[in-house]
């Protein structure tokens, strides 16, 4: 896979500890060309926490990473229950900078308000970064990210995408709720 130049220093980290991070708690090799900017994941079968699916798991931490994310939110994915999905606004819009623009605008906000809501009320992680909008997030919550994202993308107003997610949100707090005092019968 390719990471880009200005990603290269984030995925290793200082005095490449991120990198060595990925390595320890997945039991992968990172082969990583600097100059170029190529990665290779490989499997390590003699480390202890070594599993077959940790090289995926590896290559979406890498690629959450490559695409704006900080290492501490990427690790997340180490988690069974947390997942990476990545629009790809170019092939979603078309080859307009400007539409592209527009929409990224969009979905950040002013100040970053829309996306910081997204994030709380879906309780994700978003990065918008070149020409993709990406989520970390468990898969129930990711789904709904990912509606409210489109719905930006489709030109929704800002008050009804909020709306959507707070309705979304309660509906879950609800259900929390009432997992947690359902009355047990003997």
């Amino acid at each position: 896979m390719k990471i880009g130049k200005n990603r290269i220093a984030v995925l290793i980290g200082r005095d490449g500890k991120i990198k060595q991070e990925i390595e320890k708690k997945l039991g992968v090799k990172i082969n990583l060309d600097s100059k170029l900017g190529s990665c290779e994941i490989l499997p390590q079968p003699e480390e202890p926490n070594y599993m077959p699916l940790n090289i995926f798991t590896a290559q979406k931490i890498v690629n959450a990473i490559n695409r704006g994310f900080n290492p501490i939110k990427a690790m997340k994915l180490v988690e069974e229950n947390f997942d990476l999905e990545i629009l790809n606004l170019f092939k979603i819009m078309g080859k307009s900078d400007k539409r592209i623009t527009r929409v990224k605008g969009r979905i950040i906000g002013r100040s970053g308000e829309i996306r910081k809501s997204i994030e709380k009320f879906a309780e994700c992680f978003i990065s918008v970064y070149g020409k993709t909008v990406s989520i970390i997030a468990e898969y129930e919550n990711l789904q709904i990210a990912r509606k409210a994202v489109s719905m930006l993308i489709n030109g929704m107003p800002h008050h009804v995408v909020l709306k959507f997610l707070e309705n979304k949100y309660n509906e879950k707090k609800k259900e929390q709720f009432k997992q947690m005092y359902k009355p047990e019968f003997s």
